[in-house]
Formats: C-alpha cells, structure tokens, sequence
C-alpha cells in the first residue's frame, strides 16, 4: 500500500502526485482511520461513559514529498478527513479530529495512522506549525496549521509507529452499476445499497467491530451480524458475482439453498470457507435468507431509475 505512489511521480512526466493521492491515497487514509478508531472501541463501555470520553486526535502522517504536495489543499482535506472520523465515531458516541503531519524520513510509508494520547495532542496544539498556502474558515480567515513534523513522545511507542500495510484492494465491479436491492416477501423493494467493492458483506446491524458488515439491513432480527459476502468475481459466462453464506441460516438463491458457514466474529477468510457454503449468483436473481426473509436481489442499475438511499446504513 505504501508503495503504490511513487516518489516524484510529477517530475517523471506522469501523472500529478497530488491527483494521484487524492484519487488512490485519501480512500486508503480513511479506510486506515476507521479500522483505527474500531480498534479504539474494540472494549467495551457503557453508554453513559463512552460519551464522557474526551474527543481524541488522530495523527496521519504522510511521507515528505506527499506532505509537500498536499500542501495547497492540506487544510480542506483535514477537515474533510475529519467529517468523516466525525461520522465513524458517531457509532461509538466519540469524536475524533485528525491532524495531518509530516514524516521526518523520504524513506518513510507513504502514509501512517495513530492515536495521540492526550499529552502529543496538548503538545501538537502548542506548537507551531507550517502554515498551508490558503486560509481556514474554521480559523476566522487565519491560515491553518498542518504539516508540521510529528512530535516525539517521552516514553512510549512512537506515535509514528503505526504503519498500515493491506493487499491489494480486489477488482470492483464498473461504477454504478450494480445495487443490492432489499425486498420483503411480497416482492416490495424496501431499500437498495450501491455495490461499488470487490468485496461487500451484508448482515443486520451490529455494534461489534469484529462482527459489523459493510451493509447492514434495517429490521431484520432473523439475519446473521455478518450473513453474506458478495465477491466481484466474473469468469467467462459464469455469474459474476460469487456468495458466501457466512450466517447461521441457509440462504436460498434460485431453487438452490446455501447453508450457512457459521463463520463467527474476527476477521475474514474466504479462503477458508467450505465451497458447500457458497454458490455464483448474477443480477436479478432472488437472494431468501431463512424462511422469514428477507429477499434480497443483485440489479442491475438504469438511468432514471430508482436511486441508492442516502439514508441507507452502509459502513466503509
């Protein structure tokens, strides 16, 4: 992952690192984020108390020549970066705010991600930074502090230690294209969720981070937490999409039925699954979970037709 921009890509007559960091970079940055801030909550604490918590600053800090070229934009993509750790955390009752910071090595990942304890926090605020080129509208037109050189911790792992490392991102299905559609027994469609990854779990809501799935159905207590896993898989003349049964009950697809693996919480191994749990299902054809439903259905979209639900809970 931290290799796949390389240094000094602009001068090489290729493709602008900032374009190039913005487009491949920042999604990675979030996805390392929020699998950082479930690890912060991976204990578990009542209510009450977890909204007594203190907001917490995370720290993303970014090899020097993809500091120096965000810089025209670092204050805007802190924040937006920040938004979307504000929503994250809004599971867990927590806010969390990210600094941008610059690594001290050209030989450094492109980026890391960590939780600065409370005295790095007081100690980024204290201290002054480099300036970016434009002003801040949170800072009452002052120019916004980012960028600077992580500080070094007293005692303690470095809060530069944390380095993301993850294979390669598996090939999405073309853009748009395809939804999920969740329909009731009758065959009434009650929401559709867009499939933009090569790799989309679907379950009930859950709380648990070990158990949460990237689409999570509304209302349906007969659903395992994570009960499907919907691979972009195409193969000649085969369906493209290839289903895991990841759940306790069997789903039914077609006139065939797929028991369910009874995975369990951690993290995720296809590889591992039985091929009896799983099965290669293409667009409109009917997905019933148990015998209570629901039904769900891979479409494939059309224009002016019915549009993903903005309000639909989708994590990731």
């Amino acid at each position: 992952m931290s290799d796949a921009i390389p240094t000094g890509a602009s001068e090489m007559g290729e493709e602008p690192l900032l374009d190039s960091l913005l487009r491949d970079a920042v999604p990675e940055i979030k996805l390392a984020l929020g699998e950082l801030i479930d690890r912060d909550n991976a204990r578990s604490l009542p209510d009450r108390y977890a909204r007594l918590l203190p907001e917490t600053t995370l720290a993303v800090v970014l090899r020097p020549d993809a500091a120096e070229a965000i810089r025209p934009v670092a204050a805007e993509l802190e924040r937006e970066i920040t938004d979307s750790c504000m929503r994250h955390g809004s599971l867990y009752d927590r806010n969390y705010r990210v600094k941008l910071r610059q690594a001290d090595s050209a030989g450094a990942p492109l980026f890391r991600v960590a939780v600065l304890t409370p005295e790095q926090a007081k100690a980024q605020a204290a201290e002054p930074t480099a300036p970016s080129s434009g002003p801040s509208p949170d800072a009452g037109g002052s120019n916004a502090t980012v960028l600077s050189p992580p500080p070094r911790p007293s005692t303690g792992p470095d809060a530069d230690a944390t380095r993301i490392d993850r294979p390669p991102a598996r090939p999405a299905p073309p853009h748009g294209l395809f939804a999920l559609v969740m329909e009731d027994l009758e065959g009434k469609e009650q929401t559709r969720f867009l499939l933009g990854d090569g790799e989309t779990t679907v379950g009930r809501r859950s709380e648990d981070p070990s158990l949460r799935s990237t689409i999570m159905l509304p209302e349906v207590p007969h659903v395992s937490r994570r009960q499907l896993a919907l691979l972009w898989d195409p193969a000649g003349d085969e369906p493209p999409f290839r289903v895991y049964n990841l759940g306790l009950n069997p789903v039914h697809v077609g006139d065939a039925e797929v028991p369910g693996a009874n995975a369990g919480r951690g993290p995720l191994k296809l590889d591992g699954v039985p091929a009896v749990h799983a099965t290669r299902v293409g667009a409109g054809v009917p997905m019933r979970i148990g015998e209570h439903g629901p039904v769900l259905r891979i479409v494939e979209q059309e224009p002016g037709g019915p549009s993903v639900d903005p309000d639909a809970t989708r994590f990731g």
